[in-house]
């Protein structure tokens, strides 16, 4: 274990992926002034070792095993002291990249980024700053990531049974056929697609269709 010298940003890599995690310790190993003080697979590992190890950064897989990865990021943000988070995802998903940050995260990158964008991430969230992946991120952050952060309110997230309901009605589906497809009271479903227009801020059908396209729910 390399030790965390003083000035280095001490880092926790927590991906379920061997080859993934392994190729990032040995670019990390490299990087001057980011320490590496441990990997794990899940996120038992990463609350245990945040705990035990206090790094600055934990650098998150959102596709974790055993446990659910947003709920591992509150887990650790709800520490005394907690590392900043840096949640990284196979694909870009409106919705679970609003989840990552209401949970506590401070970026989001794609797995399928340059490690120097990694890296600059990495410097970035441990200066309690936020970073988004790809062009025009900081204006995301600043028109809608802190917005959401700032509001914080109850129910602003889809729910599964949500999502459901509005890929069926992006798949061209009534509401009360989209009930009986999901064997509930068409009375639910109008109330579940209440939920969602308010939710995504949706005018009509074609603003859920575009949601659903944007979140891979649907293909274009």
């Amino acid at each position: 274990m390399p030790i965390n010298l003083p000035g280095n940003i001490s880092v926790l890599v927590i991906d379920e992926q061997t080859l993934l995690r392994q190729g990032l310790l040995a670019m990390f190993a490299n990087e001057p002034g980011i320490e590496i003080v441990g990997e794990g697979v899940d996120g038992a590992d990463a609350i245990e070792k945040a705990a035990t190890l206090r790094p600055a950064v934990v650098i998150l897989s959102l596709t974790l095993p055993r446990m659910d990865s947003i709920s591992t990021i509150r887990r650790i943000r709800s520490a005394t002291p907690c590392p900043e988070v840096l949640a990284t995802a196979g694909i870009h998903n409106e919705t679970t990249m609003r989840e990552a940050f209401e949970a506590g995260a401070r970026a989001y990158l794609l797995k399928q980024c340059d490690f120097s964008e990694l890296s600059f991430a990495v410097t970035k969230v441990a200066k309690g700053e936020f970073y988004l992946s790809g062009p025009g991120g900081s204006d995301v952050i600043a028109e809608y990531v802190r917005p959401v952060l700032e509001a914080q309110r109850p129910g602003g997230i889809m729910t599964v049974r949500e999502r459901e309901i509005a890929k069926l009605l992006a798949d061209g589906y009534s509401t009360k056929e989209a009930a009986e497809v999901l064997n509930i009271s068409p009375k639910t479903a109008e109330t579940h697609r209440a939920a969602i227009m308010k939710k995504l801020g949706a005018k009509n059908v074609t603003d859920i269709v575009r949601y659903c396209i944007r979140n891979h729910l649907i293909e274009p």
